[in-house]
């Protein structure tokens, strides 16, 4: 440890991702003789006690502490660091502002998991998993380097592997479970072809050394580098053109997508690029990559979201969507405008996938949004939280979400990049149609379909289901309405232009002109276009109100998208068709060349040919061997000659 801070509390970063691990490797191992009690009590206590270290390493920081944690002395030689590679643990503003969400956040939904989970056999099993893949992600945002950050990349790709398909009796669940691990696994090729060449330039891989050597690099390894960590970001946040795991992911329960896929998990990549910013600020062209590769994504994601019908991959697709302003604000190097966006997210959309859970558990598993209907009156909670939600989404004021958008909005617009201001304004007005269109299919208007929400909630009636002890309801209910009022008033946290504890924590680590711009630079200008998101927005959500709100289908408003674009809406514009049609089916005929050719001809053909030749040698020395003394004295007599004409040869060739 270094410095008089690191020597007093460093030990805070380590308890942060320990308390998690010893939960998850006790529950792993004993969770089965342990009671449903005790396993929620181990998982919940442990996330606390995470919790209350990150914010008792946030005090800290802000008294004016840089925590840091080097590896023990047995790691390397006693007394030093790791030499450049940083496997150590750092706790600067980047580091526990998303530490802070991470176990914030995660805390919430443990608690909801302990009623949402209630009854299921893996039980145990679920938990051990979920607090692994907190331990996992601690680990990636408090490592001081990409050694240790890699480390924590991969034991978090593991964990949503897990996750996701926890109900591996699934075949969805077992497919989306390899796909987001293949898909991911390739953002870890990404960081480790960066790693090499950084250790190669610059001789480190520490983020503190990286960043007083960045403006020494080459240009060419500067982009290629960047280029690279962008390509792991992409995978990892779900962004063009890596993002086809993160709709097939929702087969996993909805506490996990609430966690992973929309406050932690697909912020990896935000972190990364954050992280990197001195990279980014020395090499504009891949600057700018991340904030076209974020706003692209933005705009995908909420045209697509547009025409889905499950309620999970709606608020899939919006993950896509709003992690894409995150990485436009950091491209455009507002590496605070779109941090900001990260923090309002977390909850915002947290929010929407839990209560989105909440219906789910009442209808029994339904995800169909064209089944469900009528259940703003039975259920209350969830209807006010997802108002609360899609407002913050969708950019409304006063709600959260309008105060980080419009920040990104305004760094886009103030640095003369109106195509990318475009896409998010744009993407702003689908937002407000497609949040209000699943609020509206799910909660007004009568049930939709035979079988629709109604009936199913009267045979859960009928079989009980629903009915279960207050404390389960109260353990889900609870996290939700905490959520919903974070969603509400959490902009409130930091409004650019003015001080707080957010901007305390994180000019340090990017300066004050990371919140939209260079000081002064058209902020006028920005302020003039300011509301035409939010007008789009709230214009969006009383169209889907008008076509999808109570009424609609008695007054014959209701529209639906002529088949084709619905069709082409429900595939995701066919990009994972593409995938598919190229990259699987070469892999599948590779694969199946390689049997056919290199395995049956090439390796068979060979472990063949040995045993062919085997037997004619063995034939052959079979014949020598036949019994007749006279063919063996033969056989001595011309071998004897020959040695000895051999000898006179040699002597003679000599001579």
């Amino acid at each position: 440890m270094h410095g008089q801070q690191a020597g007093q509390w460093g030990w805070l970063l380590a308890v942060a991702p320990a308390a998690p691990l010893a939960a998850s490797l006790i529950l792993a191992a004993f969770g089965r003789r342990l009671s449903a009690r005790a396993v929620a009590w181990t998982a919940v206590t442990a996330v606390g006690v995470a919790a209350a270290a990150v914010a008792g390493a946030v005090a800290v920081y802000l008294s004016g502490g840089l925590l840091r944690l080097a590896p023990a002395g047995w790691w390397w030689q006693p007394g030093s660091q790791a030499p450049g590679l940083g496997v150590g643990l750092q706790g600067d503003g980047l580091s526990l502002w998303f530490a802070l969400i991470v176990t914030g956040v995660g805390f919430l939904i443990h608690v909801y998991s302990v009623g949402y989970m209630a009854g299921d056999p893996g039980f145990a099993r679920y938990f051990a998993e979920l607090t692994y893949f907190l331990f996992a992600m601690l680990l990636l945002v408090l490592a001081d380097g990409l050694m240790g950050m890699l480390l924590g990349w991969a034991n978090v790709g593991l964990a949503s592997y897990l996750l996701i398909g926890f109900w591996h009796h699934r075949p969805d669940a077992r497919a989306a479970s390899m796909k987001a691990f293949l898909v991911t696994l390739t953002g870890e090729v990404g960081i480790v072809l960066a790693s090499g060449m950084l250790w190669g330039a610059a001789g480190t891989l520490r983020f503190a050394e990286l960043a007083e050597r960045a403006g020494g690099l080459s240009r060419e390894v500067a982009v290629a580098a960047g280029l690279l960590l962008l390509w792991a970001a992409a995978a990892k946040s779900a962004q063009l053109p890596l993002h086809v795991w993160l709709p097939d992911a929702m087969a996993g329960p909805t506490p996990v997508s609430a966690l992973i896929h929309a406050a932690t998990m697909v912020t990896a990549g935000v972190y990364l690029t954050a992280r990197m910013h001195p990279l980014y600020a020395a090499v504009p062209q891949a600057s700018l990559a991340v904030a076209w590769v974020g706003a692209a994504s933005c705009l995908f994601g909420a045209v697509v979201a547009c025409g889905q019908t499950d309620i999970k991959r709606v608020l899939a697709y919006s993950t896509m969507s709003q992690v894409g302003y995150m990485l436009m604000g950091v491209g455009l190097l507002a590496q605070m405008a779109g941090l900001f966006h990260f923090f309002t997210q977390a909850f915002f959309k947290a929010l929407l996938f839990l209560a989105a859970g909440l219906v789910i558990h009442r209808l029994q598993g339904e995800q169909d949004l064209t089944r469900m209907g009528g259940l703003a009156r039975s259920m209350p909670l969830a209807y006010w939280a997802t108002w609360a939600g899609a407002l913050a989404m969708a950019g409304i004021p006063p709600f959260s979400g309008y105060f980080s958008k419009e920040a990104v909005l305004e760094a886009a617009w103030s640095r003369g990049q109106t195509g990318l201001w475009a896409a998010g304004t744009l993407a702003a007005g689908l937002t407000g149609f497609y949040s209000f269109r699943l609020l509206a299919l799910a909660f007004l208007g009568p049930g939709r379909g035979p079988g629709g929400s109604r009936g199913v909630q009267q045979a859960a009636t009928a079989a009980g289901h629903h009915e279960e002890p207050a404390v389960l309801r109260r353990a889900m209910e609870v996290p939700v309405a905490v959520l919903a009022v974070l969603s509400a008033v959490g902009g409130l946290a930091w409004v650019p232009g003015r001080t707080g504890w957010v901007p305390r924590m994180l000019e340090p680590v990017f300066g004050t002109t990371a919140a939209h711009g260079p000081a002064g630079e058209a902020h006028g200008a920005a302020g003039a276009v300011g509301w035409l998101p939010v007008a789009l927005a709230a214009a969006g959500a009383c169209l889907a109100l008008y076509l999808y709100g109570p009424g609609a289908r008695a007054a014959g408003r209701r529209w639906r998208a002529p088949a084709g674009l619905q069709r082409a809406l429900a595939e995701g514009l066919y990009v994972d068709l593409a995938y598919r049609r190229t990259v699987v089916e070469a892999v599948v005929h590779l694969g199946a060349w390689l049997e056919r050719v290199a395995e049956t001809v090439w390796i068979d053909g060979s472990v063949r040919g040995v045993g062919a030749l085997a037997a004619l040698l063995s034939s052959l020395l079979g014949r020598a061997q036949a019994g007749p003394v006279r063919r063996y004295a033969l056989g001595l007599l011309a071998g004897g000659a020959a040695v000895v004409a051999w000898a006179v040869w040699s002597t003679w060739s000599a001579g």
